[in-house]
């Protein structure tokens, strides 16, 4: 096996990324009764935080940078390019490295290494996708080429980097080209990764379902932004997208569409060193449905004034103002006047998707570690980091939503939190 590796710099800034946010999650125990103690929360961090350092220190040859180019150093948290928003991208592929703790202890240690650089790699796509999508022009065909050439790309078990280039080269505007050398190392490394995993291509058929479902939705954004807004063709759509809950409005169930954690699961399943039994893994499909759809919704959430003004009327304050928005072509002067109670109906509504999550997370799936509670704290520290010191009263709003979930959960797993506490002391001693 070839080795893949990804720069210092950029698992540099995964590590203070995943350290700065579970810092903030730890305090937020101070605050909320989760029914389990920080200390187990703090051991998932360290792992992660763990095994992204011993990654960098175990880089023996040439690497694959993911750092634009001038990009400041501490350039955290704001975007600084006006093609992709790379520190947003490092800190949702942060959160996606935290999704390998429910599965390390059945990897080996290389593949492990392997399981968490594919992660920020897809994800890395993903959102170099995603910026390109919206700063561009691009029809919904296109978009949807675009996507589909890069994802499809990516698990292509006959891939050639020739043929990827010059289709690449006439998918993207040509504004946009500066991103095509990365945009093709990335393809190129994640592909050769993927087919030389142990379970990639049992798996294949499971991966390229979460694709089709992302391509088209993607696709389907066009039609949220100028010049070829159209809300009523979004909708009707997006209404006949499959939900497991018929109660499942039509923006919430294409913005389940819109989040790769699904992916990233399955990207971890195929590295695991034995086949992951079919019950769990369609309990974690079941399960991971809704955080997708609570993924995207706090994304939204979060971005409702910064994509009204670049033209885009995302999903949240679709799911707001959808009555208002569906007779517009264009947003030129709109206004929507949202109201602290707009925020707080569509932050319950949020919170009923993750009480769904941990519910078929519950039923499906053990989980000793309280991997599921940690998981469904970590995704609004995330997603919501850019409020974090100036709208934290909004996170600690949803974080109650959702804490009685969470504890209820721990009651029903029946987990012993002395022993957890044990095995965290024991760790960190």
């Amino acid at each position: 096996m070839v080795s893949i590796d990804i720069a210092p710099d950029d698992l540099e800034l995964l590590t203070k990324f995943v350290l700065r946010l579970g810092g903030y999650a730890e305090g937020l125990f101070d605050y909320h009764d989760f029914g389990f103690p920080k200390d187990a929360l703090k051991f998932h961090i360290s792992q992660v935080t763990d095994e992204l350092r011993r990654i960098r220190d175990s880089i023996r040859g040439s690497t694959l940078s993911l750092r634009p180019p001038g990009l400041a150093e501490d350039a955290m948290w704001e975007e600084a390019d006006d093609l992709w928003n790379y520190g947003q991208t490092l800190r949702f592929a942060a959160g996606a490295t935290m999704i390998t703790q429910r599965y390390q202890s059945r990897m080996t240690t290389e593949n492990l290494r392997r399981a968490m650089i594919a992660k920020v790699l897809h994800h890395c796509q993903a959102g170099l996708l995603d910026d390109l999508i919206d700063t561009g022009r691009y029809t919904f065909i296109e978009a949807k080429d675009l996507y589909h050439h890069c994802l499809a790309s990516m698990i292509d078990p006959g891939f050639d980097i020739n043929t990827f280039r010059k289709e690449l080269a006439l998918s993207l505007n040509q504004e946009q080209l500066s991103m095509f050398d990365l945009m093709t190392n990335i393809t190129a490394a994640f592909n050769k990764l993927f087919l030389e995993s142990p379970n990639g291509q049992d798996l294949f058929y499971e991966l390229q379902k979460v694709d089709d479902r992302l391509i088209l939705g993607q696709a389907l954004t066009m039609f949220q932004k100028q010049p070829t807004m159209d809300i009523t063709k979004l909708k009707r759509i997006a209404a006949s997208l499959s939900a497991p809950d018929p109660d499942l409005r039509w923006h919430e169930r294409i913005s389940q569409a819109l989040s790769g954690a699904t992916y990233y699961n399955l990207i971890d399943m195929c590295f695991l060193s034995e086949p992951m039994p079919q019950a769990e893994l369609q309990g974690t499909l079941n399960a991971w449905y809704y955080y997708d759809l609570v993924i995207t919704r706090l994304n939204h959430f979060v971005g409702v004034h910064k994509d009204l003004r670049s033209g885009i009327a995302n999903l949240a304050l679709i799911a707001m103002r959808e009555n208002e928005l569906v007779n517009l072509t264009n947003l030129n002067g709109y206004n929507p006047n949202l109201t602290l109670r707009d925020y707080e109906e569509h932050s319950e509504r949020t919170a009923e998707f993750s009480r769904r999550a941990l519910t078929q997370a519950t039923k499906g799936l053990e989980d000793r570690s309280m991997f599921y509670p940690f998981v469904t704290i970590m995704i609004p520290v995330v997603m919501m980091a850019e409020w974090i010191g100036n709208r934290d009263n909004m996170i600690h709003a949803y974080l109650r939503s959702i804490s009685p979930a969470i504890r209820e959960s721990v009651r029903e797993r029946g987990v012993d939190v002395a022993r957890v506490a044990e095995r965290v002391a024991a760790r960190t001693a």
